[in-house]
């Protein structure tokens, strides 16, 4: 699997901050950044940035004597962009179409010789994801990742020369490292995909 870009770069969260990092806070900030772009794609089960993937998924049979199983494929990244193709057991087919953004619907069925011992295998490849990432899911990026710049030991509160300061603790708690608060959480719900598995249902 490639890996992921970071939602946000170190040139951006200095921008953000109004502030120059030496190499070492470079180094550190990168991963950060890394960190929390991680954490966020783990919580929305997503991986955000636009890419090109492909899927393969086994149709259930419906009737065991026609061998046809008409139905629908979930993608799971989310916005889908473009479906490039559309293949059943390796032979490229056009019999679908797009129900919005997310369902592919053949209007047939999906078939495999009636030798066959499994169902047949449907594979997609499509484009999906954000070009450019929604400002508020980098947001939060920017700072997750400065949270733990400002507060590495994750303390909760102090006091210095009289003056008291609360810092935002994620919802998580206990452990150090990047996290999420919950109100970040409930701003990242309108992302996430509820399902952590691809849909397949025949007909």
């Amino acid at each position: 699997m490639a890996v992921l870009p970071s939602l946000v770069t170190v040139a951006e969260l200095a921008a953000l901050l109004g502030r120059t990092f030496t190499p070492a806070q470079e180094a550190q900030a990168q991963a950060l950044l890394d960190q929390a772009s991680s954490v966020v794609r783990a919580y929305v089960r997503q991986d955000l940035t636009r890419e090109t993937s492909t899927l393969t998924v086994s149709m259930r049979r419906a009737d065991p004597v026609l061998h046809r199983c008409g139905g629908l494929v979930t993608l799971p990244q989310r916005p889908v962009v473009d479906v490039e193709s559309v293949s059943v057991d390796g032979v490229s087919t056009q019999d679908w179409w797009q129900e919005g953004q997310e369902i592919l619907l053949r209007s047939g069925s999906w078939s495999s010789p009636p030798t066959a011992h499994r169902p047949p295998q449907v594979t997609v490849t499509y484009t999906h994801g954000f070009d450019p990432v929604p400002g508020d899911i980098r947001a939060i990026v920017a700072q997750a990742a400065n949270r733990v710049m400002v507060n590495p030991g994750a303390v909760r509160s102090e006091t210095v020369g009289g003056e008291s300061v609360t810092y935002l603790i994620p919802a998580t708690g206990e452990a150090l490292g990047v996290l999420l608060s919950r109100t970040e959480q409930r701003v990242l719900d309108r992302y996430r995909r509820t399902s952590g598995t691809v849909q397949v249902r025949g007909r």
